[in-house]
């Protein structure tokens, strides 16, 4: 076996990890079965694909290879940095800054208040998107969240904990 990378053996735990959880969810009643399905299936696909990419042979010739655009090519190959080093902090930093915003975001507003604005957030700034496809893809996120959990699974996701006691206090939430 070939000297595989950080994120191979990371893909290689979180394959585990899912398969795992979906055969001990087997044995739950079929309603507590549903959602680590939900998650654990697309995930098992998802890691499946990603160990495929990653072992393939010549997945990452043609990227480097190529000169970058705007970049004089140099005489000989270009050195190839690590996974992680001092070249990436910044951006692992970033990272779950983001991540970790999400979460105490859903903890606070829930969802459906986060989701889109987390979207918005991260597309504007990371992926400098425009506006108009970063609003049109938080509103159509946000929708499949509540079809997909809301309406059609009957799967209720955390309000937030300011959230209904804002409705509320707005009088939206008056019955």
């Amino acid at each position: 076996m070939k000297h595989l990378s950080f994120s191979t053996w990371l893909t290689i735990v979180m394959l585990a990890f899912f398969i795992v959880m979906v055969g001990l969810s087997m044995e739950f009643p079929a309603k507590a079965r549903f959602m680590p399905l939900i998650v654990g299936l697309p995930a098992i696909a998802l890691c499946l694909v990603q160990l495929g990419i990653d072992l393939m042979p010549s997945s990452k010739s043609a990227f480097h290879s190529a000169p970058r655009a705007g970049v004089a090519h140099q005489a000989g190959p270009e050195p190839e940095l690590p996974e992680f080093g001092p070249h990436t902090v910044s951006q692992e930093i970033l990272m779950w800054t983001y991540f970790v915003a999400f979460v105490a975001a859903i903890l606070v507003f829930g969802f459906y208040a986060s989701v889109p604005v987390l979207l918005v957030t991260f597309l504007r700034r990371e992926a400098e998107a425009s506006w108009r496809f970063a609003l049109s893809l938080a509103a159509v996120a946000t929708l499949v969240l509540y079809l997909m959990f809301g309406a059609l699974l009957h799967i209720q996701l955390h309000p937030g904990f300011v959230t209904p006691w804002l409705v509320q206090a707005i009088g939206i939430g008056a019955a």
